[in-house]
């Protein structure tokens, strides 16, 4: 089966050679744009010219992508965060259970009663 690139349906061309005063001009669509990047696929890098109406759903699909793995670093550092929460309530905890006694005359802790 052949494969054929239908019109462009904003009825214009990509790119189009013209003679202007004996010289060689070539007219380029604003919508026909380079696109840098790395195959997420086959990890190559790609460098590719076509119509921006094209790219949309490959740019969107993208967008997507790193979205995800912005929400999931997100949530990784929330997890971390807890963790470290706990930890540090806990260090208190055991600081203000420690201010809470007081020596003895023979050297040992007593509980002693909070007051205020």
């Amino acid at each position: 089966m052949e494969i054929r690139i239908a019109n462009c349906p904003l009825e214009a061309k990509c790119e189009e050679l013209k003679i202007e005063d004996s010289k060689p001009v070539l007219y380029r669509c604003p919508w026909y744009v380079q696109v840098r990047g790395v195959n997420t696929n086959t990890g190559q890098e790609t460098d590719s010219w076509g119509c921006a109406i094209g790219w949309l759903p490959t740019l969107m699909i993208n967008t997507a992508n790193e979205s995800r793995k912005g929400a999931a670093a997100t949530e990784s550092f929330r997890n971390e965060m807890v963790k470290h929460s706990e930890k540090t309530q806990q260090v208190l905890l055991v600081a203000a259970h420690m201010a809470n006694r007081k020596v003895q005359g023979n050297g040992l802790l007593e509980q002693s009663e909070i007051c205020e």
